[in-house]
C-alpha cells in the first residue's frame, strides 16, 4: 500500500509502494521489487545488469491492486541494486493504478 508520496524535480507525484515487476530487455527478463512509481517512471530494486538508455518493457503489479500494468520505458539511471526507468508513453492502465494509489493516500489523511 502507499507509504509516502513525494513531488520533487519530477513532473508528477511518486508513490512509495510495495510491488513486483518484471523488466524485459531484448535478451532477458529480470525480476524486480518496486520502490516507487509515478506518471513519468519507476524505481525498483533489481540485480540485473541494465545499460543506461536501454529500451525495456516492464510489467508491474502493486500490492493489493488486482491488475498488472504493462509499460514501455528506457533505463534512466542505475546504481548497485537499483534501476530507474522513465516511461516512454502514457497508459490508461498506469493512470488507473495512480488514481487508486492517490485514493488510498488521501484516505490515510482523513
Amino acid at each position: 500500500m502507499v507509504h509516502s508520496v513525494s513531488t520533487d524535480r519530477r513532473q508528477g507525484r511518486r508513490y512509495l509502494i510495495v510491488g513486483k515487476a518484471v523488466i524485459c530487455t531484448a535478451k532477458e527478463q529480470i525480476a524486480a521489487e518496486l520502490v516507487n512509481v509515478g506518471s513519468g517512471g519507476m524505481l525498483a530494486f533489481c540485480d540485473g545488469a541494465l545499460a543506461l538508455g536501454e529500451l525495456v518493457e516492464v510489467r508491474f503489479q502493486v500490492q493489493d491492486y488486482p491488475l498488472e500494468v504493462p509499460m514501455k520505458g528506457r533505463v534512466l539511471h542505475t546504481a548497485v541494486g537499483l534501476v530507474g526507468i522513465a516511461f516512454l508513453e502514457e497508459s490508461e492502465a498506469l493512470d488507473e493504478v495512480l488514481l487508486w494509489l492517490e485514493a488510498g493516500f488521501m484516505a490515510c489523511l482523513i
